[in-house]
């Protein structure tokens, strides 16, 4: 009897241990996947633009080398940094009508740059932390235009999805930017993360936490505190515009209202696009119309 019992506590902690193995390799395999972002480029993109654009390479303070597209205005002093969202790219964003976008408001008067965040597209290999390291894309690229001869305040971002969470972080650590544009922003990244947990990962909610665990051990960085409601109040007095489909199917428009309640003075436009993050799709001259109002009455 005491055998029995004896085999029976060894077969449980060896069937004890195995799960637990197997719970943590399951979850560090996601946690590594999950963190690296897919690339994508089209470079054919390009040709929609009246003039071929400059082919720019920079760096960020930490290091991370960044691609992008320059389209100058030479009748203009105002810029804008265009920034895309997680998984894609300054050609892929907006459903691949991203490169459109961009000459549209080129032809509206303002000088582009339209970057690759890391680990997207030509940009150095790097994973994604939902803006948190993001933002110094967007700084480095702020740098960069004003080696180029580009004042303070009149440099403009706009970012879509998880680039709006690197733009009002870049704002609100780089007072040099004048202007912000936000659509499909997340108010917090980690609601988002558990509402699409399974349909993304594949795996049930029981395995959310230990994988985030593994994502803060892989890039350094709690993936949880992009929080860009907490950051949005720290650009201060600038202007910014917030933009949102009321029907969002991913990011719900609960985030944008909470951004506009933690910062009241922001303009706020509402859209009815069925797919995140494409409201300029929706309604393209509409969106170019409105965006470039913004941009010219904010950037002084």
């Amino acid at each position: 009897m005491k055998a029995q019992k004896h085999l029976f506590i060894k077969l449980a902690s060896g069937i004890s241990a195995f799960l637990v193995v197997g719970y943590f390799g399951i979850s560090a395999y996601a946690g590594h996947t999950l963190s690296k972002p897919n690339r994508c480029f089209d470079p054919l993109k390009a040709s929609v633009f009246a003039v071929p654009p400059e082919n720019v390479k920079f760096r960020t303070p930490d290091g991370v080398e960044i691609a992008g597209w320059f389209i100058p205005e030479k009748a203009t002093d105002k810029v804008l940094i265009l920034v895309h969202g997680l998984n894609s790219s300054r050609t892929c964003e907006l459903a691949g009508k991203f490169a459109e976008f961009g000459s549209a408001m080129n032809q509206k008067g303002f000088s582009i740059l339209m970057i690759d965040l890391r680990g997207h597209g030509q940009s150095a290999d790097s994973r994604f932390t939902f803006g948190i390291t993001e933002r110094r894309d967007v700084i480095a690229a702020v740098d960069w235009l004003k080696i180029r001869g580009f004042k303070p305040k009149k440099i403009g971002v706009l970012g879509f999805s998880m680039g709006s969470a690197a733009v009002i972080g870049a704002a609100a650590d780089d007072s040099d930017i004048g202007a912000v544009v936000t659509d499909s922003s997340y108010a917090e990244v980690y609601p988002i993360i558990q509402k699409h947990w399974q349909s993304a990962s594949g795996l049930p909610g029981i395995f959310l936490l230990s994988t985030m665990m593994f994502g803060h051990l892989l890039t350094g960085y709690d993936l949880t505190s992009s929080k860009p409601v907490q950051e949005i109040g720290r650009i201060s007095h600038r202007p910014v515009l917030i933009i949102h489909s009321a029907i969002d199917p991913y990011t719900p428009i609960q985030n944008a209202r909470q951004l506009r309640e933690a910062y009241p003075a922001a303009e706020y436009w509402e859209t009815n696009a069925k797919k995140h993050p494409e409201s300029y799709n929706t309604n393209p001259k509409m969106y170019v119309d409105k965006v470039a109002d913004f941009y010219n009455r904010s950037l002084k």
